[in-house]
């Protein structure tokens, strides 16, 4: 029997669809004959934890630490045990398995466990799934791979979740042992890239924080020549300019400013070139996200989340968890069927893909830069576009129009530079005309169609958007000047766009030479699956906060970065272990000695800072006073007095009575406990129910007499009442 393995439903649905297998068993799929399609849902495996290997261990204390397994065990997630025993037996009647769970390191992990588990020791095939539209499909199903090529995708996966495993157990639980004796009763988190990515947004908050303005000024001139007028800006001499051109003399300034307003002057340079833009190249799922975040405001996990909906659900875009944004060359042959199949599922785009022409040759096309993924790029399936949600077509318009962006000519326009020189000032201008639009007539503006950041400061001159011709040693006169001062402004707070730039490209943020040089164009921080997860995962956890669009460090995460060693917070050394990894996954790496490196640095970490506990958590300590302004608000149980904390919880925060003999919990409003014997007290301005006159409360939801209401007033003698008023609006009415 022929079994092939997705990764979840849909998938196999899709799978079976082009491959005619329509008989549905329990759990599987097939053709009554010899072949199989089944399923699972992600991962069904999970790792032991540590009181999985032994009892003693669900005590958190410093002497059960450090905990490094001799041999790795993994369990069935209760929620996946009915299908996992599916495949068992499917496993079991297999002569070959073709793994058609999605093509990356995760997807990997997730057949090749199971087939471990049960001990499948038959042929492996390889299904590289990168689209679940019928032709994509059809194109892997033509192009199948032996299973051997692919395993040390498996071996990276394995890796990679056993160092995770590794730090996260035991520097979580040794920190969170630690800070609990100087009074810090709250859960530390610590992995190996949630951890550097909290150290970059404290590291950014602090230079914000310590960021010291100084002074500078600009100078503005307005020129007349012959054909008009322009504007054109100082160029401030070295010695009375810092590192970035800026003016630090004000004196000088003002006196520049004097002299220049109303002489002569001449056009010391007049200098014309033409140039040429490129589209910018399809997306990655960064650059999505960047782009998504900049030009919407949406979150990583959102966009993660409906890009996924794009490939799963609606079949119009590829794999979205590529770090790739560049096309093989085979995709040539497929673009004439991507471009129709765009517009008959929109016809509002044909006349955009009227103007591009397949034949054209992008850079986006190159078999050299293609990694295991190659870009987001809409497929040849007619999608029904009123079915997605609003953050779903945003993303999907802005996918096809990048993809069809690379068959329409450069963008094209004529630069000037103009320098002007009056008696021993110097001044400049710079104009962009554009001369063909090419590609740009896809988007409205450039924020449009650029993917990048944007959050870096400047105050350097904006190009002009077109400037009067002038010719080499024409006169001119300088009719005006402005002089401005102004502050030198700190870094930005991170966005998410700009968080998840400083994550792909973390060597610009890494301090050790000998890292810096490895990064360069290699790892990053996390990849780009897991990014969008490790930031909501800090906020979740209490070390980021947002702020409409940025995110700030809180005192824990500072508190915590503070204590931890440089090597469990260096982006330099987590970045350089996923470079391991990627070794591992292409083959040139070993697991084994990996892990023996990792588990043997944990334990010598673990023991060193065991051995310094004490002096870590006396009085006066490091932890003592990095944790003393860290410490959450905390409150009286209502039953017995004692100390209670604030939690999160799977359904959001509740209140935790500390005290063992209690235990009781309670809910959360707006970051304080409600006690129970008041929570449905009538407010002082209750009014009363018209039906029994007893005080009314204000209640949430849908009121019985079918009115529209998000709120209104119940009676608190309710079920023997149901009387019920509506609320009144303290808007006032706009006066005529």
């Amino acid at each position: 029997m022929e079994l092939y393995l997705c990764e979840k439903p849909s998938q196999a649905n899709d799978l079976a669809a082009v491959l005619g297998v329509r008989q549905r068993g329990e759990g599987f799929l097939h053709d009554g004959n010899n072949r199989t399609i089944t399923w699972a849902y992600g991962h069904l495996l999970e790792m032991f934890m540590p009181d999985d290997y032994d009892e003693r261990f669900k005590s958190w204390s410093l002497e059960t630490l450090p905990i490094a397994p001799d041999s790795w065990k993994s369990k069935v997630r209760k929620t996946g045990f009915k299908q996992f025993k599916v495949i068992e037996g499917l496993l079991k009647k297999a002569s070959t398995v073709y793994i058609a769970t999605d093509y990356d390191r995760e997807g990997e992990a997730i057949a090749r466990s199971l087939m471990d588990r049960t001990r499948y020791s038959g042929p492996v095939k390889r299904v590289c799934l990168t689209a679940l539209d019928e032709s994509s499909i059809r194109k892997a199903l033509a192009n199948i791979r032996d299973g051997h090529d692919t395993m040390p995708l498996y071996y990276a996966a394995m890796a990679r979740q056993r160092a995770d495993w590794l730090i996260g157990m035991n520097v979580s639980r040794l920190y969170t042992v630690l800070t609990r004796d100087v009074g810090f009763n709250q859960t530390l988190h610590v992995g190996r890239v949630i951890t550097p990515t909290v150290a970059l947004v404290c590291q950014r908050d602090r230079e914000i924080a310590n960021f010291k303005p100084s002074p500078f000024w600009t100078l503005t001139v307005g020129v007349s020549v012959q054909n008009g007028q322009f504007t054109a800006n100082w160029v401030a001499p070295e010695e009375c300019s810092d590192d970035h051109g800026r003016c630090t003399n004000k004196t000088y300034a003002e006196q520049v400013a004097a002299q220049v307003k109303g002489a002569q002057a001449i056009i010391s340079k007049a200098e014309t070139k033409a140039g040429k833009e490129s589209a910018p190249l399809p997306f990655d799922l960064t650059s999505l996200q960047q782009y998504a975040s900049k030009r919407w405001g949406y979150t990583a996990q959102q966009v993660l989340d409906a890009a996924q909906a794009l490939y799963e659900t609606h079949k119009a875009t590829t794999y979205p968890r590529t770090d790739c944004r560049y096309l093989p060359e085979s995709q040539r042959e497929d673009i004439p069927d991507i471009l129709q199949g765009l517009i008959l599922s929109d016809q509002s785009v044909s006349g955009l893909v009227a103007g591009a022409d397949p034949n054209r040759k992008s850079r986006a096309f190159n078999d050299k830069k293609i990694t295991a993924h190659h870009a987001i790029i809409p497929t040849p399936a007619r999608t029904d576009i009123t079915k997605m949600s609003e953050v779903e077509f945003n993303l999907y318009d802005a996918i096809r129009r990048f993809y069809i962006a690379q068959f329409y000519s450069a963008f094209e326009f004529n630069r000037t530079n103009i320098e002007v020189t009056c008696g021993n000032h110097l001044f400049a201008a710079t104009g962009k005309t554009p001369t063909k639009q090419g590609w740009k007539v896809l988007f409205n503006s450039d924020s449009e169609s650029s993917p990048e950041d944007d959050s870096d400061q400047n105050d350097n001159p904006k190009e002009q958007e077109k400037l009067p011709r002038v010719n080499h040693g024409e006169p001119a006169m300088i009719r005006d000047s402005l002089l401005e001062d102004k502050m030198t402004r700190p870094p930005a707070h991170f966005t998410e766009s700009s968080l998840l730039a400083a994550m792909e490209n973390i060597a610009r943020f890494v301090t050790e030479e000998k890292f810096r040089q490895i990064l360069k164009d290699t790892a990053g921080l996390g990849t780009p699956a897991t990014r969008a997860g490790i930031i909501q995962g800090a906020v979740d956890k209490g070390y980021f906060k947002r702020q409409k669009k940025v995110l700030i460090a809180t005192d824990k995460a500072h508190a915590l970065i503070t204590v931890l060693p440089p090597a469990i917070k260096s982006p330099g050394m987590t970045a350089a272990w996923e470079q391991e990894l990627e070794k591992i996954a292409s083959g040139n790496g070993n697991m084994t000695v990996f892990m023996n490196q990792i588990s043997q640095w944990i334990c010598k970490l673990v023991d060193q800072l065991k051995a310094n506990s004490a002096a870590l958590t006396q009085d006066g300590g490091p932890l003592s006073k990095a944790f003393e302004g860290a410490k959450p608000p905390t409150h009286d149980c209502f039953n017995c007095g004692g100390e209670m904390n604030r939690i999160r919880g799977s359904k959001g925060f509740f209140w935790g009575c500390q005290n063992p003999a209690c235990k009781k919990t309670y809910n959360d409003n707006r970051g304080k406990p409600v006690n129970p014997a008041t929570a449905n007290e009538p407010p002082k301005n209750a009014p009363k129910c018209p039906e029994c006159d007893s005080p009314m409360l204000r209640r949430k939801g849908k009121p019985k007499d079918g009115k529209k209401a998000s709120s209104f007033w119940g009676c608190s003698n309710y079920p023997n009442c149901t009387g019920i008023k509506p609320i009144k609006s303290r808007r006032k009415k706009n006066s005529l």
